[in-house]
């Protein structure tokens, strides 16, 4: 489904058909595209916004986030990764992590996060990353 480019948010880099791709969602869901682009609330500023398509209009629940906000969620599911897998939440004094004091909670992402769901779900755009990463110098 191509993405609109008559709306406030004016796409720039697409990924377009992303409902084949999105995770363990793929093929059942109403993400319908990915941008890059000119952000709705300041034509100074870019964004990413995540497309949604209820299968008749477009959706006023389709999100758009700065950039940074991006890396920084990815930087915070990288550090999810790590804890569930071995106890260790990646964090530094600028990016201060810290968990839920719930262990229920704590066990349920563990629990979420299993090592079956990461390499179903998770294994290749955590791959594509690290490699964009690395051509990026990163």
């Amino acid at each position: 489904m191509d993405i609109p480019t008559h709306l406030n948010h004016k796409p720039i880099v697409k990924l377009e058909n992303y409902s084949k791709i999105d995770g363990a969602y793929r093929n059942d869901t109403d993400v319908q595209g990915l941008s890059l682009g000119v952000s709705q609330w300041s034509d100074e500023d870019l964004s990413v916004k995540v497309w949604r398509h209820s299968g008749k209009k477009w959706s006023r629940m389709s999100e758009e986030l700065p950039l940074h906000r991006v890396l920084d969620l990815a930087s915070l599911v990288c550090s999810a990764l790590s804890y569930a897998q071995s106890d260790i939440l990646l964090s530094d004094d600028k990016f201060s992590i810290t968990t839920s004091n719930d262990a229920d909670l704590l066990n349920n992402l563990k629990q979420k996060l299993h090592p079956e769901y990461v390499k179903n779900n998770l294994n290749e755009p955590l791959t594509r990353l690290s490699r964009l990463l690395k051509n990026l110098g990163y």
